[in-house]
């Protein structure tokens, strides 16, 4: 049976130079490495002001940031405990939120492009929705191994840092 993933990308930003059908295949290829069976995600590109202001709205943190992920339904529930692929036969449908904007400013901290680390923040964003977690060493470890898995899937060159 073929996964069923519907992906749809709004780019409201005009920092960095997206092509949505690349970005399709990247989280394409990530569901299906994660084996997840069916997603519906949507992916917002914006700038950093927008990002600043939803992180306040909703997790109540007045900074801007890379990457936020809502995971809005998981079928069946994410266990922390769970093996790599952790996407593995689960439906999902959750939200990303990529600032552009901040990948721009990044990237040149850790000589890679900002097309680099802006998908580094996807990659980052969909681990999230699948059922990872970085608010222990032993996770942000877990979680860091499969980014660079998943980096190297899409022919990215490695990228390790920790991620806010």
């Amino acid at each position: 049976m073929v996964p069923q993933h519907v992906i749809d990308i709004a780019d409201s930003q005009d920092c960095l130079k997206v092509d949505a059908e690349v970005l399709e295949d990247i989280i394409r290829t990530v569901l299906v490495e994660e084996e997840v069976t069916g997603a519906e995600i949507s992916v917002a590109i914006v700038d950093n002001p927008t990002i600043h202001e939803l992180n306040r709205q909703y997790l109540e943190h007045d900074y801007e940031t890379d990457v936020l992920s809502f995971l809005l339904e998981c079928d069946p529930e994410p266990s922390p405990d769970e093996e790599v692929p952790r996407g593995r036969g689960k439906r999902i449908e959750g939200e990303i939120i990529v600032s552009a904007e901040m990948a721009k400013q990044s990237a040149a901290d850790f000589s890679w492009s900002p097309w680099e680390e802006f998908v580094l923040y996807v990659v980052h964003g969909l681990l999230h929705l699948v059922g990872y977690d970085d608010l222990t060493e032993s996770e942000r470890d877990i979680m860091q191994s499969r980014e660079q898995q998943m980096l190297s899937l899409c022919g990215m060159p490695q990228i390790i840092r920790k991620i806010r």
